[in-house]
């Protein structure tokens, strides 16, 4: 049986929220420069999938970000005005566009991990030992999967 949850509870984490995500901010804007400069964590987000799946189809994207199709493909548009991307027939589905990174979008890519890395040794770098550290994946893999896993349930509510 859980704990009920206080209203001082909730008004303590959205203090601290609040201050993590707009420092969290800060230390991105400061490491998003050069290739990654302007870039919507959405279009960075395409990028990493298409990395990770050569080929992927428009229609996988969409499944996998969950956003309207509108959002993918003012995003896509985007990307490919800056060069990052290409539309190509998909070898896979003929009738389907697949998406390609170009040379720069790979470059993108190689920017964009080494600024994660950055952020998340500086993350990390917060607490004094390899324990503190594993305790704070291990809680925020508990609150991603609670999160992902309370998203189905509504989706299957509003079906």
């Amino acid at each position: 049986m859980k704990d009920k949850i206080s209203n001082e509870q909730i008004k303590s984490l959205d203090k601290v929220w609040h201050k993590l995500l707009l420092s969290l901010q800060r230390t991105s804007e400061n490491l998003w420069k050069d290739r990654l400069a302007g870039i919507s964590t959405v279009e960075i987000s395409i990028l990493s999938i298409i990395e990770k799946k050569p080929d992927i189809i428009l229609k996988e994207i969409n499944e996998i970000l969950g956003i309207p199709g509108s959002t993918l493909t003012s995003a896509i548009d985007r990307l490919e005005k800056r060069r990052l991307l290409r539309r190509v027939i998909s070898t896979r589905d003929r009738r389907s566009f697949g998406l390609e990174l170009t040379e720069n979008g790979k470059l993108t890519q190689v920017e964009h991990r080494k600024s994660e890395e950055i952020l998340w040794e500086k993350v990390l770098n917060s607490y004094s030992t390899n324990g503190e550290r594993s305790e704070l994946i291990r809680m925020l893999q508990i609150l991603a999967d609670s999160l992902n896993e309370n998203e189905k349930e509504g989706d299957n509510d509003a079906k």
